[in-house]
């Protein structure tokens, strides 16, 4: 009889879990799990360069709220040839859940002089999960030393 109380209580317990919504296992978790997004996030705004000098950029977007962990990493994938973006800049960013949007900055450092570089955006959660991304290829040219 205890065996078959114990399978009821997993039953129910199981049932009752597989009703929740994610954000309902987000709120009762507090963070997704990897791989698991409650709502994919929008790029609203950008990519976009912030800033620019001879060795460094700023990459700026902005996307909608999601749910999930509050800290949130922008990554920048470039390089100077746009089929090879093998060199990644990421950027740790807090999210503020009274904010109804999140914007990234992510600072690309120890670039070339005069080059053009080619990027593309992405955003992911605590865990590394992908948010979201552009897949869109833009570009800049740094500027050239005086």
């Amino acid at each position: 009889m205890k065996k078959l109380a114990i399978v009821a209580i997993v039953f129910l317990v199981t049932a009752a879990a597989a009703g929740l919504t994610a954000s309902d296992r987000l709120a009762v978790g507090g963070q997704s799990r990897i791989g698991e997004s409650a709502s994919r996030a929008q790029i609203i705004q950008g990519p976009t360069l912030e800033s620019l000098t001879d060795t460094s950029a700023i990459v700026r977007w902005t996307t909608n709220s999601v749910d999930g962990t509050t800290v949130r990493y922008g990554v920048v994938h470039f390089g100077v040839d746009p089929r090879d973006l093998h060199q990644v800049a990421k950027s740790q960013n807090r999210w503020n859940r009274g904010l109804p949007s999140m914007t990234y900055r992510v600072w690309v450092d120890n670039l070339e002089p005069g080059l053009t570089y080619y990027y593309r955006v992405e955003f992911t959660d605590a865990n590394g999960a992908n948010e979201g991304a552009d897949t869109a290829v833009h570009q800049f040219t740094t500027q050239r030393q005086q």
